[in-house]
């Protein structure tokens, strides 16, 4: 496994925090039209929603940056689509309380949140050193 991918340690985190920008953004396509009443849920607040959204492109960027600086591009991209393919049938597991109503979101942004505070904490040195 180490000819194809040498930084395993690396490639855990990234299919870890990619699965979260994918389960993230699953969640909040869902909040999109802003204001839209669903007729089991109250809308989230579009300032929830907006902070939420802002999150998971931070993080989305910062996991690109990790998987950029730490990844060979193969495994970027293999890795990725393969979670990418299989991560909404996590999502469909997710009870619809959750996914509709605004404990969901709010939920989804302290995830968001905490996954960016780790991504800082693993990320910091090689994504500086990119840059």
């Amino acid at each position: 496994m180490s000819v194809i991918e040498p930084n395993l340690y690396a490639l855990g985190w990234f299919a870890l925090l990619w699965s979260i920008c994918c389960l993230g953004f699953l969640q909040i396509a869902g909040m999109f039209p802003l204001g839209h009443q669903s007729e089991d849920a109250p809308a989230a607040p579009a300032t929830v929603v907006l902070f939420t959204t802002g999150l998971w492109l931070a993080l989305l960027v910062g996991t690109c940056l990790f998987a950029i600086a730490e990844l060979r591009w193969t495994s970027f991209v293999i890795a990725a689509g393969i979670l990418f393919l299989f991560v909404p049938e996590l999502f469909q597991a997710i009870p619809a309380r959750w996914r509709n109503h605004r404990a969901g979101i709010a939920t989804t942004g302290l995830t968001l949140a905490g996954s960016l505070a780790l991504l800082v904490h693993i990320g910091a040195l090689p994504i500086r050193s990119l840059l």
